[in-house]
């Protein structure tokens, strides 16, 4: 049966059967928070429909915060098949950040550390992902940028994984500096993440928030 957990109180009892009958152990009054909990996410859930791996919000989406109405998607197509990290010059960019969000920050201070590091004016990865404009049904969505190693990662488990978002088998650029001229990358044929020459030129998919 379904519960309604918004209906007064309820209440959980524990019995242990010790072999000569159950042993009453306790009833236990369920907290007001999970309740909130529960209610905030079923609710939001099921009001906005939204599942991985479905078409929305200018690409497909691999990610949703607990509300299920928020989340990342990443564009319907590879922005390159081998493209480099760099502008042309290595230097510290101190795009260090990982986890959900963290590719947005990063890929501005890429671009605004390559201009005082020195760019060559060819256009690089974090670049090429925050010029990127996608129209869909009249809207133009122009707010992409180079994800994280975390949010890369989450591409690959979330839609690689299961044959879903076109990948190739590929290596992936991920916005995550590791020093000087060294990148966070990662492998979809097998999923491994390490770092490499910011001068090398791998694939590239841009993500956007939602």
């Amino acid at each position: 049966d379904v519960i309604d957990w918004g209906a007064s109180n309820h209440l959980l009892k524990v019995e242990v059967d010790y072999g000569s009958g159950f042993v009453d152990m306790g009833t236990t009054a369920f907290m007001s928070v999970p309740y909130a909990l529960y209610s905030a996410a079923g609710s939001n859930t099921s009001t906005c429909g939204l599942s991985i791996g479905d078409t929305a919000q200018g690409g497909i989406i691999f990610y949703l915060d607990p509300s299920g109405c928020h989340g990342l998607v990443c564009a319907l197509t590879d922005q390159s098949s081998g493209i480099r990290w760099y502008a042309g010059s290595y230097g510290n960019t101190q795009a260090k950040g990982d986890g959900i969000y963290a590719g947005k920050t990063n890929t501005s201070i890429i671009i605004a550390s390559q201009v005082a590091i020195g760019d060559d004016g060819s256009t690089y990865a974090a670049r090429m992902c925050n010029e990127l404009q996608i129209t869909v049904g009249g809207v133009t969505y122009g707010d992409w940028y180079l994800p994280s190693k975390f949010e890369l990662n989450e591409m690959y488990l979330n839609l690689h994984q299961l044959g879903l978002g076109g990948f190739a088998n590929n290596y992936y650029w991920s916005s995550t500096e590791f020093d000087f001229n060294f990148a966070w990358f990662q492998y979809f044929s097998n999923g491994f993440q390490y770092y490499d020459g910011n001068y090398y030129y791998f694939s590239v998919r841009a993500v956007r928030a939602f």
